[in-house]
């Protein structure tokens, strides 16, 4: 089947930022304490839980804290609900009303929900998830956070110094049923990035997972110069695409190019069994003017959509 797709111009975001296949998420605010206390550290195994159970089942795991300093560490349980934004960077809260048809917050409990790690050791915390007998077949997701607290102060403590609140996090992915993979790589779109560490360039792959599972991306992701030689191959990003949404993945290109005509390059299998293939032709942009010197800091990586050359994007999928 082939089939062409008009490349989508994204509106200029604020910021790049990097993928993460959604395990680990850490969290720093200000603790007035001693400062013997300055330092905190925890640990999390494993980070991803992933189960298939039928409705009304019961499963039971464990999952171990590590505590990586010297001094005793205070830790507290939150179970949480999840999401991935439109950059695919991991979004956890107490409670995300757009996640509920797939939430499985409520199914967990842990024990104990707070409590002590000696310096240099480690917990066990063991979890009980209950599937409710009329659950839907489909992949819900859910996580639990362990968040460092500061130390117990004794009376003789001077209230001086800072430490730093560290949360770890473990994602669950509760698969009922048989959900069968459903997923189509719509678009490609080339950004501009203020990164000189880079090419100045990412790639933005939209992804819509009309299932109820969850699909990752196996694939390359190549750049030809104009006589067809691939110059750079990266794996497709790993990111998970949850279920039921369109979910755009960005990919930032290593290399810098000269001047000329090139073609990006994907073929990825989202776990249907198919290789689906998309390429867009492009000119990179002429190098920016020298900034003029400025006493306003330097913000962080800023990416806005460029023109490709040429036409849309062609997008073939193959069995």
């Amino acid at each position: 089947m082939h089939t062409k797709r008009h490349i989508l111009n994204h509106s200029q975001l604020t910021a790049a930022r990097n993928i993460r296949a959604a395990a680990f998420f850490v969290c720093a605010s200000a603790f007035v304490v001693a400062p013997a206390f300055a330092q905190v550290g925890l640990g999390l195994a494993p980070m991803r839980v992933e189960v298939n159970v039928p409705a009304g089942a019961t499963r039971a795991g464990s999952l171990a804290v590590s505590n990586s300093v010297a001094a005793e560490t205070r830790y507290r349980t939150e179970i949480l609900d999840f999401s991935l934004d439109q950059e695919a960077t991991p979004q956890f809260e107490a409670d995300l009303p757009a996640e509920s048809k797939f939430s499985c917050r409520q199914w967990l409990t842990f024990n104990p929900m707070e409590g002590t790690i000696a310096g240099d050791g480690s917990t066990t915390i063991r979890y009980t998830f209950h599937v409710p007998a009329d659950a839907t077949p489909r992949t819900y997701h859910c996580a639990v956070g362990f968040t460092s607290l500061p130390p117990l102060r004794r009376p003789q403590d001077t209230p001086i110094g800072m430490i730093s609140a560290v949360r770890v996090v473990s994602v669950f992915y509760i698969t009922v049923g048989d959900p069968k993979p459903d997923g189509e790589l719509k678009s490609i779109t080339l950004e501009k990035v203020d990164d000189p560490n880079t090419s100045g360039l990412r790639a933005v792959f939209q992804v819509i997972n009309n299932g109820l599972t969850n699909l990752r991306g196996i694939g390359k992701v190549d750049v030809l110069d104009g006589s067809g030689k691939v110059i750079e191959s990266n794996e497709f990003p790993t990111a998970v695409i949850l279920p039921n949404r369109t979910q755009h993945i960005p990919l930032t290109l290593k290399n810098k190019l000269g001047d000329g005509e090139y073609k990006l390059r994907t073929r990825v299998n989202l776990g249907t069994g198919e290789i689906q293939e998309a390429s867009i032709d492009f000119r990179p942009p002429a190098p920016a003017p020298a900034a003029k010197p400025s006493s306003t800091p330097a913000a962080g990586p800023v990416a806005q959509s460029i023109a490709p050359a040429g036409h849309s994007a062609t997008l073939t999928a193959a069995r």
